[in-house]
């Protein structure tokens, strides 16, 4: 049960997307969020490396997280049962830590910048796409800003003007120690006739065999077919490539193919690929950002222990029902 890249992604959504952030309430209407809480939306619920962080933020992300929990078990036609064993504990105590992970990793990022001089520009306005969990406009620009950020110590590190630039041999050592690889892929896809896809392949594979530059040929064949991403590097982890495929590919030397691998969307042959350590600096920026957050001293409000994820989910619901 894995949710934690997804805060990163939405960073770097903030940088890519555009669109108007939520006005503010004129009505003068308690926020959905303190209304689900009953909290101060901007009272001080907890601090990170001693920067204090308001309420609002910290149930953006649990309202937030609370929801994909609940959108995953409605998807798998399974009852959400907010007491049964997670990760940490219960699935709610799990809820509850992943909206402190994310909302410590955005707290962390404000504070690498403001340690970095960041200030912002006339080119920083860009509005971003969040998902919609009652901030007013105030609120979101906020959010927003974290993005710039980001955007900000991400350029300063691949020029070499952050301390959380590698060296060559830093790269190595987290080449090695993650389990990378790199491959490229010839896919015939399955399509509506498997017995047709995989007699396709046989002809690939046997094209392949008899060329006399096989690397050059694997290419040319890779470009036909229906995986068109080219050569790629691969955590141990990545959801890109069946499981399957991603064991044969770790048993092949580099410069070597494999033979026709069959998986659910057709049939595959795999070469592996010396993996350049450079390829690996986006990933290790944000591994260095996430154990950051993680080694983060994070102190919180009393309110916070007694924050019940079942219960503000409830009452997040209701509250948006009748708004």
């Amino acid at each position: 049960m894995k949710m934690r890249m997804t805060c990163l992604a939405l960073l770097l959504c903030l940088l890519l997307t555009a669109c108007g952030g939520k006005e503010p309430d004129s009505r003068g209407q308690i926020s959905l969020l303190e209304e689900a809480s009953g909290l101060d939306e901007e009272a001080v619920l907890l601090t990170v490396d001693g920067r204090e962080v308001p309420a609002w933020r910290y149930l953006y992300w649990l309202a937030w997280t609370c929801g994909q929990m609940r959108e995953r078990y409605e998807t798998s036609g399974t009852a959400l049962d907010w007491g049964a064993p997670a990760s940490g504990g219960t699935l709610a105590q799990y809820v509850k830590d992943q909206a402190l992970a994310d909302t410590v990793l955005y707290a962390v990022v404000e504070n690498l910048a403001k340690e970095a001089g960041y200030t912002p520009s006339e080119e920083d306005g860009t509005e971003a796409v969040l998902p919609d969990m009652g901030l007013n406009e105030e609120q979101m620009a906020q959010l927003e800003a974290v993005g710039q950020m980001y955007g900000w110590l991400y350029d300063r590190y691949c020029v070499g003007e952050s301390s959380l630039t590698p060296t060559r041999e830093e790269l190595e050592a987290y080449e090695k120690a993650g389990g990378f690889l790199t491959l490229d892929r010839i896919l015939v896809s399955a399509g509506e006739d498997r017995e047709a896809a995989r007699q396709r392949a046989s002809e690939v594979f046997s094209c392949l065999n008899g060329a006399e530059d096989q690397g050059t040929k694997f290419s040319a064949l890779a470009a036909e077919g229906a995986d068109q991403l080219g050569p790629r590097t691969l955590s141990p982890d990545s959801g890109e490539l069946d499981g399957e495929l991603l064991d044969a590919a770790r048993e092949l030397q580099e410069g070597q193919c494999s033979g026709i691998l069959e998986s659910q969307e057709g049939f595959s042959i795999l070469r592996r690929l010396e993996t350049d350590p450079e390829a690996l600096r986006e990933p290790y920026f944000d591994d260095r950002l996430l154990a950051l957050a993680e080694a983060a001293e994070v102190t919180t409000a009393p309110a916070y222990d007694g924050l019940d994820p079942e219960a503000f989910d409830y009452a997040w619901k209701q509250a948006r029902t009748k708004r």
